[in-house]
C-alpha cells in the first residue's frame, strides 16, 4: 500500500456463475495501485487473501532470498523436510489474477475449492489491514467467534 492506509471493512457479495466477484471500490483502488493484477493466496480453508502484486512480490522475493541463503550456507541442512514443505506450499499457494471492469476478479478452480463457495453463493470480503480477504461465511463466523475475545488485548498490544 503506497499510502500506508489500512484496508478495513466488511462486505457481503455473491459469487456469480463464472466464479467472479466484484470487489468494493474502496478496496479495489487500494489493492490495484501500480498494477492491474492482484495476487490471490490461500490462507486457511475457507479464506483467500488478495494482495497488491508489487507488495506481494517484494515480500516473497525477500523471504525466498533469505531461505536460499540459509540453504547455500548449510544452515538448513538438517531441515530438508521443512524446505520441501515450504516449496510445496509456495508452488500452490498463490496465483496472479487480473482485475476486470468494476473491480471484478475470477477465482481459479483450486482456489474455489479451498474457499468452498459455489456459484450464486455468498461470501464475505473483509479488509484485513494490509490485504483483503475473501471468506466463506461460516468460516468467517467461526474465526471471528474464536478471535473476538482477544480483540482488546491485540489492539492494546499493537497500539502500544
Amino acid at each position: 500500500m503506497a499510502d500506508e492506509s489500512l484496508m478495513l471493512g466488511e462486505w457481503q457479495r455473491a459469487l456469480d456463475e463464472r466464479f467472479r466477484v466484484s470487489l468494493p471500490s474502496e478496496l479495489a483502488g487500494a489493492l490495484t495501485q501500480g498494477s492491474a493484477e492482484l495476487v490471490l493466496a490461500k490462507e486457511r480453508p475457507g479464506c483467500l487473501s488478495l494482495w497488491n502484486s508489487q507488495q506481494w512480490e517484494a515480500w516473497l522475493t525477500d523471504g525466498i532470498s533469505l531461505v536460499r541463503g540459509k540453504i547455500q550456507s548449510g544452515r538448513l541442512a538438517g531441515r530438508l523436510d521443512q524446505v520441501q514443505a515450504l516449496g510445496r506450499l509456495l508452488s500452490t499457494r498463490q496465483r496472479s489474477v487480473p482485475v476486470a471492469g468494476r473491480g471484478r476478479i475470477a477465482i481459479p478452480e483450486s482456489f474455489r475449492e479451498f474457499l468452498g463457495v459455489e456459484p450464486g453463493g455468498k461470501l464475505l470480503i473483509v479488509g484485513a489491514a494490509v490485504c483483503v480477504e475473501l471468506w466463506h461465511p461460516g468460516r468467517w463466523c467461526d474465526y471471528v467467534g474464536e478471535q473476538m475475545p482477544e480483540f482488546r488485548q491485540l489492539f492494546d498490544q499493537l497500539a502500544d
